[in-house]
């Protein structure tokens, strides 16, 4: 198991609204999103509402399509916390295993379907990979907002 992730019952009950209606379930789909990370810095957002519910026992869905070198760094469920224009406020940070860090915002990470192999989120050397991925909520305090409310 790479991820455990707990989707709240009220937004549970919303996506169980949306997959009734098709045509809403396209790729202008308003959140949440598994945020799937490969180890070679390629990562995209799937609609929550393309994976349907199973039974314990019984075999997963395919969310990402690695290539044959490639493996999972990790899965986030994105999309809680939405600004005024329905994208995502959450930023995830990744680690490579030189040292290197970048942060990008959810909202710039495209959406595509189970089968895709995502978008370059970060070039790494040739022997790097990602070492880790965080994410980091919009409730989340942005530091120089902690200092100016510290000094303030």
């Amino acid at each position: 198991m790479a991820s455990v992730d707990i989707i709240p019952a009220a937004m549970w009950n919303n996506l169980e609204t949306l997959s009734k209606f098709p045509e809403s379930s396209g790729k202008g789909h308003k959140g949440p999103w598994l945020l799937f990370v490969s180890e070679n810095g390629h990562g995209k957002r799937v609609p929550l509402s393309s994976f349907r519910v199973s039974s314990l026992n019984r075999v997963g869905l395919v969310g990402y399509k690695f290539s044959a070198e490639d493996r999972l760094a990790a899965v986030f469920v994105v999309g809680f916390s939405l600004a005024e224009d329905g994208e995502s406020d959450e930023q995830v940070v990744l680690v490579s295993q030189s040292g290197t860090v970048n942060r990008i915002k959810v909202r710039d990470i495209s959406i595509q379907s189970r089968f895709a192999r995502g978008v370059i989120l970060m070039r790494l050397d040739h022997a790097g990979k990602i070492q880790s991925a965080s994410l980091i909520s919009a409730t989340d305090c942005e530091p120089e907002e902690a200092l100016a409310t510290a000094q303030g």
